[in-house]
């Protein structure tokens, strides 16, 4: 059997006795490496320089197999804890065959180099896959919010009754009884992994909610809401009601989660006082936040859509000025453009966890008409079809 059937074949799925889940990928795969490694250093001799380069072969045959393999592995929750947790399996089985060979081999100091430079980029894609499988954990965390929440979020009941921010905390209640679980089932080097991913979820979720009643809202005069400052109002308690909850999970466990939460969460705050400014509740310059947006965002006409989109909601008649405002800043905010940003085919890219890109799909996918301008709408257009999500299409993941 070759390392190609190993990957494609269907592997024993197993809980540990500390609870986590693994299936049988890591032995399987290593047994057939073992096989080879065996017969290599039964034909070689200890000193010998093609031992090194025969482990090279070895160890590239793993890696472009676990290029090709990976995605096949996570399909639900359990089977991306499950891989994470295999992938940590691999990491630790190739570090023990690399101390063997170090061990019991009289290897020269290059060879040695050699072997330690080989080993590491296996090592790096073990990780960096484990890293992976953990973070996509978040996409099936959140089935049951978006159909708990998503519907009713922004709504007249949300505006007029849940004065206690009850849809958020259905959102951060529902991460909290996943995250037994996952604090079970997956190896605690990834938990933290795990919980980076669902900060930049909860906002981004939030946020694609705000956008997506705005492509609902077909009002050129009137607010979305019915009092803006009640909804403003709601939406700062629906927010620190989310960050509360994963300040306490740094407070109590993980403390360096704090740079994520403050990085998530600052996007969180400018969109809120973007709409603040829109609705007349905040005084502040909305020339200053565009831009603090755009330094996220990185591509002026995805930013451009995206606060017209804010003002629409909040107030419609001031949609087209706002368009002027934003032109009159066209340098400052092409000084800040990223031709590359909008790529998303970075492989370790987990989908749905960029917030450039659910602005890009929302924009891509709206079927609201703008009036930004057919010049607007064409630059638009040209940077979303590097993502491949202009024309109704469907971001990775959704």
């Amino acid at each position: 059997m070759d390392l190609a059937i190993v990957f494609r074949a269907d592997h024993t799925k197993n809980q540990t006795a500390e609870g986590r889940l693994v299936t049988s990928l890591c032995e399987d795969v290593y047994a057939i490496a073992g096989v080879q490694l065996r017969t290599i250093r039964e034909r070689l001799t200890r000193r010998s320089e093609a031992l090194v380069q025969a482990v090279g072969v070895i160890f590239k045959n793993l890696y472009e197999k676990q290029i090709s393999a990976r995605d096949r592995f996570c399909t639900d929750l359990e089977t991306c804890c499950a891989a994470s947790n295999d992938f940590v399996r691999m990491s630790e089985k190739c570090e023990e065959i690399v101390g063997e060979i170090q061990d019991e081999c009289n290897l020269s100091p290059e060879a040695t180099v050699t072997l330690e430079e080989q080993s590491a980029v296996l090592l790096g894609l073990y990780f960096s896959d484990g890293v992976h499988a953990a973070q996509k954990t978040h996409l099936y965390c959140f089935e049951p919010i978006e159909e708990a929440v998503a519907g009713e979020i922004f709504n007249e009941e949300w505006q007029e009754h849940l004065t206690n921010n009850e849809l958020a905390l259905t959102l951060v209640r529902t991460l909290d009884d996943f995250m037994e679980d996952l604090e079970t089932f997956l190896d605690e080097v990834m938990v933290q992994k795990c919980v980076e991913a669902q900060v930049a979820s909860s906002v981004n979720f939030y946020i694609r909610c705000l956008l997506t009643k705005s492509a609902e809202h077909n009002s050129s005069r009137n607010s979305y809401f019915s009092n803006n400052e009640r909804a403003i109002s709601r939406m700062k308690g629906d927010v620190a009601v989310i960050r509360d909850y994963f300040e306490t999970i740094a407070d109590e466990s993980m403390p360096t989660l704090t740079r994520t939460i403050d990085k998530e969460f600052a996007l969180l705050d400018t969109i809120i006082e973007l709409l603040s400014i829109a609705a007349g509740v905040s005084r502040s310059d909305a020339h200053d936040f565009i831009l603090v947006l755009q330094k996220r965002v990185r591509n002026a006409s995805i930013t451009r859509l995206v606060v017209g989109d804010l003002y629409h909601l909040m107030k419609p008649q001031d949609e087209h000025s706002l368009y002027e405002l934003i032109d009159g800043m066209e340098a400052e905010m092409l000084a800040m453009t990223d031709e590359k940003a909008l790529d998303t085919q970075d492989r370790n890219a987990v989908p749905g966890l960029r917030a450039d890109e659910v602005m890009a799909t929302h924009c891509a996918n709206s079927e609201r008409k703008r009036p930004a301008g057919p010049g607007n709408l064409d630059r638009a257009e040209a940077a979303l079809r590097r993502m491949s999500v202009w024309g109704g299409g469907k971001a990775s993941g959704e």
